[in-house]
């Protein structure tokens, strides 16, 4: 039975691939990264409409591409902040596998837990969509937010004395300029074959204070300039395309009303012009009746960019023979915890030549994406790196089977586990790092969160246990039909034990395969 399902699931792949690219022409990939993007923000989604059925936002192309293309409702960040989200979406594994010596180091000092975060950084030799289909005949590109990539062998120019620092003094730019290029090339090192338009991380703290700004008209002409590259290539194309949007800081709901010369690389000279103008988009959304501020405001801001990267591909005859994945790094009412609100995210795709128009409700998580991708462009599995994802290449064929039983998350001290409409969220605080992690010289030291990554909690994580009656239980289990805020904690219910049990089974499982200990699973 094994073997024939695996005939059935090559075949597939097989016909979708011919399907795509003639027989001939492997499929071009662009992949489209947003960043903090709350539900409101997103049409294609009931909380994206008024009670009346109204949109919420003017955002045409991402309306159009989800409406064409395969809406993935129940996709999920297998890890709710930036850089575990980004490190799974390009490696198809549990950010908790991630060789970068800060994490590994942090993992031995505190009984060989990991407590992934912000430090599982992607390395050099990390096998990753950039690497690997560059190795299988990709031209391959990054533009915009990183967070991700990196190279510790590269010196990347301290910003801390520069943070007071004049924008326009020519000190100031030769520094950004030199800050840009090592940030770049780590991007490069890890094995793709452009970048440009990088920034390392959030908004604040990459550049002087008084250049704290997104750019997406920037970032914009990165992707554009990559595809320029393209056209030339005797090979077909992936583009990682990541924007900072909907992240803060501000102004908040017009952050499209910032300097737009101002770019983690320096000053521009003049003003871009890759996609309409900034000054159009509050008169486009009066004429359209709606408020010119908002989180709605900046969204259309990144819908032009996404529809000049999608103009540019079409203009250069290649749109019919793209695939375009669109997913939002994590959610927004539960960042940083394991809840539906912060690992339940919004995500579709398209192409032209996908039976689109249509929803799928199985479980999904964007360690399932680079799987996906490799077996669209063709890789055989010989030549595809060990992961923790599945290909979901037969849903996007339509046969709307499921492809997990279960779907695993995790993050700092939390694992968590997902099967038949009920939630277990495990929180476990290595006794190492709550003895010695942070401790203050006097006074008593505060309380560890979730993410365990700092006493007191980080700032994204003060917010949740306000939310979550149940946050400082440290075993959760919910039936999210039911309580889908995640309110009624039923581990302590007689009548859910064997339910209990058995989730702690499948995390246990799940665990033994994963590197490091967790607790008594």
């Amino acid at each position: 039975m094994k073997q024939c399902k695996t005939v059935v699931s090559l075949l597939t792949i097989c016909a979708l691939a011919t399907g795509m690219a003639n027989a001939s022409k492997r499929p071009n990939i662009l992949f489209i990264v947003t960043d903090d993007q709350w539900r409101t923000e997103f049409n294609f989604l009931q909380e994206g409409r008024d009670a009346e059925g109204k949109s919420l936002n003017l955002t045409p192309t991402i309306d159009r591409l989800s409406s064409e293309g395969i809406i993935l409702d129940r996709m999920y960040a297998a890890s709710t902040v930036c850089t575990p989200s980004r490190y799974s979406v390009l490696t198809g594994e549990y950010p908790s596998r991630s060789q970068d010596k800060g994490f590994l180091n942090d993992m031995a000092e505190f009984g060989n837990q990991p407590n992934p975060h912000f430090n599982v950084h992607i390395t050099p030799g990390k096998p990753n969509m950039g690497n690997v289909l560059k190795a299988n005949g990709y031209f391959t590109g990054f533009a915009g937010k990183n967070h991700v990539l990196n190279d510790g062998a590269i010196k990347v120019p301290s910003i801390t004395k520069w943070r007071e620092a004049d924008p326009f003094d020519p000190k100031t730019q030769a520094f950004l300029q030199s800050k840009q290029a090592a940030e770049v090339q780590s991007v490069l090192n890890n094995g793709f074959d452009y970048a440009a338009s990088i920034y390392a991380g959030n908004v604040p703290g990459h550049m002087p204070i008084k250049m704290e700004a997104h750019n997406q008209d920037w970032i914009t002409k990165g992707g554009i300039d990559f595809l320029d590259l393209a056209a030339k290539q005797d090979k077909p194309f992936y583009l990682h395309f990541c924007s900072t949007l909907n992240h803060g800081p501000g102004p908040a709901g017009h952050k499209y009303s910032a300097n737009p010369l101002f770019t983690p690389g320096g000053v521009l000279k003049e003003e871009l012009n890759v996609q309409p103008g900034r000054n159009t988009i509050p008169k486009r959304l009066k004429a359209a009746g709606y408020n010119i501020k908002g989180d709605h405001a900046d969204a259309l801001w990144l819908d032009d960019g996404i529809n000049a990267i999608v103009s540019k591909i079409e203009v250069m005859g290649k749109l019919d023979n793209t695939i375009i994945f669109f997913f939002v790094d994590n959610g927004m009412e539960a960042k940083g915890a394991l809840y539906e609100g912060g690992a339940h995210v919004p995500a579709f795709v398209w192409a032209k030549n996908l039976k689109g128009g249509w929803r799928t409700e199985q479980l999904l998580g964007n360690i399932d994406f680079a799987p996906t991708v490799y077996d669209l462009c063709g890789i055989p599995a010989t030549s595809q790196p060990k992961m923790d994802g599945k290909s979901f290449v037969e849903i996007l064929n339509s046969v709307n089977k499921p492809i997990h039983d279960a779907i695993h998350l995790q993050i700092g001290s939390s694992r968590a586990v997902l099967k038949d409409g009920f939630k277990y969220i495990a929180w476990r605080v290595h006794p190492d790092r709550e003895a010695n992690f942070d401790i203050p010289t006097s006074g008593k030291p505060k309380s560890l969160y979730h993410i365990a990554s700092t006493r007191g909690g980080r700032s994204l994580e003060k917010k949740i246990p306000k939310n979550y009656a149940c946050y400082w239980d440290a075993d959760q289990l919910y039936d999210l039909e039911k309580d889908p805020n995640e309110q009624n904690n039923l581990a302590k219910n007689p009548e859910y034990a064997p339910k209990l049990a058995m989730m702690k089974r499948l995390l246990s499982e799940q665990l033994k395969g994963q590197p490091g200990s967790f607790g008594e699973f």
